[in-house]
């Protein structure tokens, strides 16, 4: 069996991972929840798994945190967020409950005193009269007064919107007024709000459904700044293939981070990865500022303590966790393995190796780029250009134990490091 396993990358041995959730500091530790399956490798059932960290490189075992075991959430514990008073932090999450096959869900409250253990409220906001079952992924903030912000379904149009609802002291919502509304997109999902460099971002997920079968059929993250009630104008937040549901929190330092799901595999490549028993993972933590009106996105400062740098040759291999920096002056063109290739020319056009299809994904982009830096684990790559303005995230699947780094021509603009996790 291949080896697939991250080495910095969140993932858990056995089931399937998506959203994170929860992220939060509370008491000296970064805490990144994240809905999980422990049974199999499908979405069938969905509790919160929780691991912590004091440096975002080294995390815990992940542990599950809040099992569906309640009425108000028996068919699963879904997507939602955390608020850390310093000395109670408090997760809201929607509860999935379901009553022959429609969905009535509930957004729900539980508390803890030390991390560890999570004392369950209950229902903090019942499903709205205007909404379908589609209502879920709490982000709530809490300032003068508690806020909630949500993705809802509207029942009348058939197509989703951002909701707000405030409360005096967190357990009981009431309804404020909508954030935005899309004209084209069934739901919206994973709704983050807040402020940034004296900007207002939000960020969310823009998913088209079949409303007659309730079939998904296609979902991506987008952001807006300040002007936000349009939600059909969102921008990409990632250009590569697997990228959703981000969520943002702010640590001591004050710095906005953020996670996201680093999986949106298709049917053919989920069959493959989940041989292993555990499928998908989240991405490395980002740091996130806005700069002339784009949303920036780079790896927290304490990824760049890993690095160490050896000399480039062409055609080198070196271990699979590394990070590569490139200053494309001239044409080349860039390959690790036949996993990956990026081409530098007018604009630049990377090359993914789809090892279900067994042939290349080709994306372009008619961007000049300045300088870029490609941060690869034992089966994901995340590539950061022109200072965080555009990235690309995916997950490969390894062809090889080593990488193999080779470019067109010679190149003084290379620089290679490895990782020592």
């Amino acid at each position: 069996m291949k080896n697939r396993k991250q080495a910095y990358h969140i993932e858990t041995e056995k089931g399937l991972i998506n959203d994170p959730n929860g992220l939060s500091y509370f008491k000296g530790k970064y805490y990144v929840f994240f809905q999980w399956n422990p049974n199999t490798t499908d979405h069938s059932y969905k509790v919160w798994g929780k691991t912590t960290s004091q440096d975002l490189i080294h995390w815990s075992e992940p542990i599950i945190a809040l099992q569906a075991s309640e009425a108000y959430d028996k068919d699963g514990t879904y997507s939602g967020s955390a608020v850390s008073d310093g000395e109670t932090l408090s997760l809201y999450y929607t509860g999935n409950v379901k009553r022959e096959g429609v969905r009535y869900p509930e957004q729900c409250l539980a508390q803890s005193k030390d991390g560890v253990h999570f004392k369950k409220y209950g229902s903090v906001l019942s499903l709205p009269d205007d909404y379908t079952g589609h209502f879920r992924d709490p982000k709530v903030t809490k300032e003068d007064v508690w806020k909630m912000i949500i993705g809802g379904q509207n029942k009348k149009t058939g197509r989703g919107n951002i909701i707000q609802y405030t409360s005096i002291d967190g357990t009981s919502f009431k309804f404020n007024k909508i954030i935005g509304i899309s004209k084209q997109y069934e739901m919206i999902e994973c709704p983050d709000l807040f402020t940034l460099d004296a900007h207002e971002v939000l960020i969310y997920g823009l998913q088209s459904r079949n409303n007659d079968t309730d079939e998904c059929l296609d979902a991506h993250a987008v952001y807006l700044i300040d002007t936000l009630s349009d939600l059909d104008k969102g921008m990409h937040m990632d250009e590569g293939y697997d990228f959703y549901a981000p969520q943002t929190f702010v640590d001591a330092q004050g710095r906005r981070i953020m996670l996201a799901w680093m999986s949106r595999f298709s049917d053919a490549q989920e069959v493959e990865f989940a041989k292993d028993g555990h499928i998908h993972c989240l991405t490395m933590p980002r740091e996130l500022s806005v700069k002339k009106g784009k949303l920036i996105q780079l790896p927290v400062r304490e990824m760049y303590e890993l690095c160490h740098e050896i000399p480039y040759t062409n055609h080198m291999k070196i271990q699979r966790q590394a990070m590569i920096e490139i200053s494309p002056l001239e044409h080349i063109s860039f390959s690790i393995n036949k996993e990956l290739s990026i081409h530098f020319n007018e604009g630049i056009s990377i090359e993914r190796y789809d090892w279900a299809e067994q042939k290349y994904q080709k994306k372009s982009w008619p961007i000049k780029i300045n300088h870029m830096e490609i941060w690869l684990d034992t089966s994901s790559v995340e590539i950061f250009a022109n200072n965080g303005e555009f990235v690309y995230s995916a997950r490969l699947d390894p062809q090889a134990e080593d990488l193999l780094l080779a470019s067109s021509k010679e190149s003084q603009n290379i620089n290679v490091y490895r990782l020592e996790i």
